[in-house]
């Protein structure tokens, strides 16, 4: 049996990213410093109370030096019984390029108290 490094297989590859990224941040995911973040993928979770309430959400970077912002459709999960918040979550094929040492944020806004948001992004460093 032979044991492949998935990683060095991709970077030795031409034409393809050299460091794969993923990553999942409450509420913000960080790009490290010295590389650029391209992004294709972004899920978000928020939820927020009293249920009933309507939410959307955004996600803010950085490219080029300017600010971004972005809508993410959201479609409602579920309730939690247990603390009577509604769970709503939205995924995007995208393509983003987000600056060195910057952060990508999720925010939510709406009829009710935001509570935790996740952010999860999957993409590469160039």
């Amino acid at each position: 049996m032979t044991k492949v490094n998935v990683v060095n297989a991709v970077t030795t590859i031409p034409g393809l990213p050299g460091s794969p990224f993923g990553q999942t941040g409450s509420p913000q995911v960080a790009v490290p410093a010295g590389r650029r973040l391209v992004v294709e993928t972004l899920s978000v979770q928020l939820d927020v109370s009293p249920s009933g309430s309507k939410l959307e959400a955004f996600v803010t970077y950085t490219s080029g030096g300017n600010n971004v912002t972005l809508f993410v459709p959201l479609t409602y999960a579920y309730t939690d019984a247990g603390t009577g918040f509604d769970f709503y979550v939205g995924m995007q094929a995208v393509r983003l390029y987000a600056d060195t040492d910057t952060v990508l944020t999720v925010s939510g806004a709406g009829s009710g108290n935001t509570g935790t948001l996740f952010l999860t992004v999957s993409g590469y460093l160039v």
